[in-house]
């Protein structure tokens, strides 16, 4: 009888098991849409079961879940400005309080949303507004933050992240201009004076106009005397000094005084003078209509900027675009790794949390030497479950849980003979 005790348990034991990975199986099938789930398997192991004191030994099986973390999933595009996939082995970390006093999380589902939160700053009297990057489920995304420069320090420690937060009234101060290029022809033959205006941005952020006129030298067609002006804010005359006072052009129509290209020019404004470099190289002296014609005019000052956007770059880098067409870095995402991903514990919500089998967590960037992991903007990571799979190890499951239900079934009916026998 104790062998066929022996049967029935591991015959039970066998149906336990295949019931177990078909579980597994349902819950991939039920996942398979969602945002980087990580596959769930199941592995199977020979159980040794002893029956006392006539020590019957047999061989039962047990089951061992695993998860496939570093499976990558499919990129799918969305489009979504908050939606960044990773591309490689890695986690977004979060925390499950705003001061970092919860739960240090991990995940690949990198679908944030936006919630508003008042600032302890103001503008002109009206408090300010900000922005709190979440997950789905509520926790925080943490990030290191950004200087006012947009400079962002790197530090493997979980002390150095803060939640991912930006004012909506955050400004990008102007910058004085301080250096002018001009590309244009000067129209050859023509007598009097050809004049272009600039704009250019002065010191307290407005946007002023430098008038530069080439006029003809009589004795020498191929050089032209320079003036200039500009007005101030309130449209009174501003005088403006330069060097060198001429430019002069060889018969091919190309600059060849000043030697360097450049110009130097001061605004004598009343609050104080201004001065800034004009990049001549690219004037040439070729025939043309009866006035300068103008290809390019660049400059590197700008007005105050509002700011008007937010983007990640493939970097992970949080970008913020101003209205005055500048850019600045306002916080980065880590890149969390463990030793052994696939060990660590899985919580619904698409979160993992550290385990002692995952091993210690590193915490780096795209490009420190994280393998090839990288962000994907405007995307996310999908499951890495393979339907046509999972519907296979269903039918292997199914017909190993009817042959095992058959052991059970054959046992009983061998029990019943035995119990026959008597009669």
């Amino acid at each position: 009888m104790s062998t066929i005790q022996g049967t029935f348990n591991t015959g039970v034991q066998a149906m336990l098991s295949q019931a177990h990975d078909l579980s597994n199986i349902s819950t991939n099938i039920a996942n398979v849409n969602t945002t980087a789930y990580k596959e769930q398997g199941t592995h199977f192991e020979t159980l040794l079961n002893e029956v006392s004191p006539r020590d019957q030994k047999f061989f039962a099986v047990k089951t061992i879940d695993y998860r496939n973390v570093d499976k990558q999933g499919t990129i799918a595009t969305t489009n979504r400005t908050y939606d960044v996939a990773i591309n490689g082995r890695g986690f977004i970390v979060t925390n499950t309080s705003q001061d970092a006093s919860g739960i240090w999380q991990y995940t690949r589902d990198g679908s944030f949303f936006g919630k508003a939160v008042p600032l302890p700053t103001s503008t002109n009297g009206v408090p300010d507004q900000g922005t709190l990057l979440t997950t789905a489920d509520g926790s925080f995304v943490m990030g290191w933050a950004a200087d006012a420069n947009g400079n962002i320090t790197e530090t493997n420690d979980l002390k150095s992240l803060t939640p991912i937060l930006y004012s909506n009234n955050s400004v990008f101060t102007p910058k004085a201009t301080t250096a002018i290029k001009l590309q244009a022809n000067v129209a050859a033959g023509i007598e009097g004076r050809q004049h272009v205006g600039i704009p250019f941005v002065d010191a307290a952020g407005n946007t002023r106009t430098i008038d530069i006129g080439f006029n003809s030298d009589p004795a020498s067609p191929a050089s032209w005397n320079l003036d200039m002006a500009s007005t101030g804010v309130d449209n009174n005359p501003v005088s403006v000094t330069f060097t060198p006072p001429n430019v002069t052009f060889d018969t091919f129509g190309r600059q060849v005084s000043p030697s360097s290209g450049i110009v130097t020019a001061t605004v004598h404004d009343p609050a104080g003078d201004q001065s800034f470099t004009i990049d001549m190289k690219k004037v040439s002296q070729l025939g043309g209509d009866s006035t300068i014609t103008v290809q390019n005019i660049e400059q590197d000052g700008y007005i105050e900027g509002r700011l008007n956007k937010t983007y990640f770059d493939k970097f992970g880098t949080l970008i913020g675009s101003y209205t005055n067409g500048q850019v600045r870095n306002l916080a980065r995402l880590p890149v969390a790794n463990f030793n052994a991903n696939d060990n660590l514990n899985a919580y619904p919500g698409n979160i993992f949390t550290q385990s002692s089998e995952a091993g210690a967590l590193r915490l780096g960037s795209v490009g420190s030497p994280q393998g090839s992991t990288e962000f994907v903007t405007g995307a996310l990571e999908t499951s890495n479950v393979d339907l046509a799979d999972q519907f296979s190890k269903m039918i292997v499951t199914q017909r190993a849980y009817s042959s095992a239900a058959k052991i059970v079934q054959t046992a009983d009916e061998m029990t019943q003979a035995c119990r026959d026998l008597k009669r």
